[in-house]
This record gives C-alpha cells, structure tokens and sequence, in this order.
C-alpha cells in the first residue's frame, strides 16, 4: 500500500507546534484522487482551495501542483489531502485508494444546519469536530444539514443526489455549499447519458426512490439509511455512475 506524509515538500518533516493552524484550527485542506497516476480535475480542486485559503488569508504556496504531480506520478490510484496553514506551511497526505469504500453504503441522519455568519458553508476549513462528533453521537457515518425549510443542503463530506419519480434530483449551488468536483462530473455524466436533473429545493421528506451521496472517495454511494427511513440505490443511480467512471476513463486514460 502506498502511503506518505510530506510537510513543505520534505518527506516525514513536522510541523510547528505553535502554527495557527493547528493551535487555533486556521487551515484548509482539499482531498482529491489519481485513477492509474492522473488526478483527477485536479485544476477544479486547486481552485476550490485557493477559494477556501483566500477566505481565511492562508497563503497558497506556488510549488503545491508540482508536488501533487510529483506523487501522483510515482503511486497509482491514490488519495491525495492537501492541507494548508495560517503559518505558512503545507502538508501532503496521500494513501492508496481504498476500493472497498468506493460506492459503499452509507448511514446518515440529519441535522439542522447552523450557518456561520463570518465563514461561507463553501469554505473547506479544517474545523469539523462538532461535524464528526454529531455524526458518531447519531450512530452513523455523516450526518446531512437541513435547512429550516425541511430542504437538504449537503452532507458534511459530500453532496447530496436523490432519484424521484425517476428524475435526479440535487440541492442548488447558492455559494453557501461546498462546489463538489465530483457533483460537477455527475451532473455533465447524467446531461451526457441524458438523464433528467432537477437543480433545486430537496425536501427531507420527498418521497425518494433512490438516495445517494456523492464525494471524491465515494463517487456515488447509496444511502440505505436516512433517520431511520429506508432507501438505497437503484437503476438510474447505476447509469449515473456509469456515465460519470465513462467521464473519468475518458479524462485521466485509465479503463
């Protein structure tokens, strides 16, 4: 299995016990993935980063695409996380893909959402203990924010697809979510496999006949489990799913 952990580009470095980033959680990370040795839109991700740096004045580091590339080039089907800190510093994680976990089924149980007045939800902030907390209080694998409407928004690792009456349906982007990668690829997979979308409101309580949620290391995985409610996957989830591995085989060469 490969495995490493660089920290401003020296292998197994540390990092200073007073950086910002971790005495008072002043960091931003981004996870993304190779499929053969090929990152996987690896500009969107860097983007999304400079985004979410920019938004708490984390300075992004000019060498970080050489040192992503760098290790994609050398390990095949890896995740890269990339973390960046109010001291300056940059840490590069990376370990092989579990496979297992791609598309596995997944719990989740939701919660209202409590906005930031002084962060935007579309922020990848390092600060998610109170996320991860809930999650493990409710018994399950992440919990989904629901807005005082009864709408989803989003999960806390990943974006939100349901299927009803066979129609895709996904929360809109209103700037206050996390612009997903994945979402994106999904949504250009299910125009080109000519599946019908419906950008807009999802209310807790639609009747879904498929749910899923959708992430860098998940792809699209089936909720089995909302509050206690059953769902799971179904048939046009697995067309979406093959539309969107159609996307990554054409993007990064791999069968």
């Amino acid at each position: 299995m490969a495995r490493g952990i660089f920290v401003n580009g020296v292998e197994g470095a540390g990092l200073p016990a007073d950086d910002p980033g971790f005495t008072l959680g002043l960091n931003v990370f981004e996870t993304l993935r190779t499929y053969g040795r090929s990152p996987f839109r690896l500009g969107a991700h860097l983007a999304r980063l400079a985004a979410s740096a920019s938004a708490i004045e984390v300075p992004v580091p000019g060498e970080l695409e050489g040192e992503i590339r760098a290790v994609a080039a050398a390990n095949r089907d890896i995740w890269i996380r990339v973390a960046l800190t109010a001291g300056g510093n940059r840490v590069l994680q990376f370990e092989s893909v579990d496979q297992a976990k791609i598309g596995a089924p997944v719990r989740v149980a939701s919660v209202q959402m409590a906005p930031t007045p002084w962060l935007p939800g579309s922020v990848k902030h390092g600060s998610r203990a109170g996320w991860v907390l809930a999650a493990k209080a409710l018994g399950v694998e992440e919990v989904v924010f629901v807005d005082p409407a009864g709408d989803i928004l989003e999960a806390n690792r990943s974006n939100v697809f349901a299927v009803v009456g066979g129609v895709i349906r996904t929360p809109a982007n209103d700037g206050e979510k996390l612009e997903g990668v994945t979402r994106g690829a999904l949504l250009e997979a299910a125009a080109e496999a000519g599946l019908a979308v419906e950008v807009g409101p999802l209310p807790l309580s639609a009747p879904f006949g498929e749910l899923y949620l959708s992430s860098t290391l998940k792809q699209l995985a089936p909720v089995v489990d909302i509050d206690g409610r059953e769902v799971g996957g179904g048939p046009v989830g697995a067309a979406l799913l093959a539309a969107f591995r159609a996307i990554v085989a054409r993007e990064c060469g791999v069968a």
